[in-house]
């Protein structure tokens, strides 16, 4: 994952160099001090119920769609989620992510992360091909961190489900590792994450969520706290 660009000690003294005023050599060091010293609220939304939420055998499906209930589900949290004022709003790339998202009718820049996504192993937590995506109903996200190396990611995924093989809790232990350095190292105090259940267990160390169900968290130093929690009500 691509992390915002740290502030060396080497810019001290490019900064002198070039004869910047102390003034403004104070001031970044102070915003670099703020923001270390500064959590970061994440605002952790599960999926809305899924067709294999339903009925099991959809385990076996690739890209399982929110059910009428879960869209409902989704489009419930949009004024919830408005009042929390998030800057940005960070997506899984599995189609029920997706969709759920989309749904939530947010109007801020949206990021599709594939560190977010489910426990590689059946099917339906495989997920969606990219070029598909930003070409349909998700090319208005933002998919510029799925790079070339996240390609190959997305199809060992889906090679993965395609042989029914778990994916190792190791590495889904270093995605929760990486995911929560990319928040941390985001210029945004406040963000929505839309992810999954077993994954989100292993990212905050807290216990399992319901469908649309969130929760909101300070980060700070690879911490989580849990502030609040909403279940959802539909």
């Amino acid at each position: 994952l691509k992390s915002r660009p740290h502030c060396p000690k080497s810019l001290f003294f490019a900064i002198v160099a070039l004869g910047t005023p102390i003034w403004a050599m104070v001031a970044v060091l102070r915003l670099k001090a703020k923001h270390r010293a500064t959590a970061t609220l994440v605002h952790v939304i599960r999926h809305g119920e899924s067709q294999h939420n339903v009925d099991e055998k959809f385990l076996a499906k690739f890209n399982t769609h929110l059910t009428r209930r879960g869209q409902r589900q989704a489009r419930s949290l949009r004024g919830v989620v408005r009042k929390l004022k998030p800057e940005v709003v960070v997506t899984s790339a599995v189609l029920r992510a997706l969709q759920t998202t989309r749904r939530m009718g947010m109007k801020k820049p949206t990021v599709v992360v594939p560190e977010a996504r489910e426990r590689g192993g059946w099917p339906a937590n495989a997920p969606i091909n990219p070029r598909r995506a930003t070409s349909g109903d998700f090319g208005g996200f933002d998919w510029s961190l799925v790079t070339r190396h996240d390609l190959t990611t997305v199809r060992t995924a889906q090679k993965m489900a395609d042989d029914y093989k778990w994916e190792p809790k190791s590495s889904i232990k270093n995605r929760a590792r990486k995911l929560t350095q990319y928040f941390e190292n985001r210029p945004e105090n406040s963000i929505v994450l839309v992810s999954h259940g077993e994954f989100l267990m292993e990212l905050t160390g807290d216990t399992y969520m319901g469908n649309c169900e969130m929760r909101t968290y300070r980060v700070k130093q690879g911490i989580w706290r849990r502030v609040r929690c909403q279940k959802c009500p539909v």
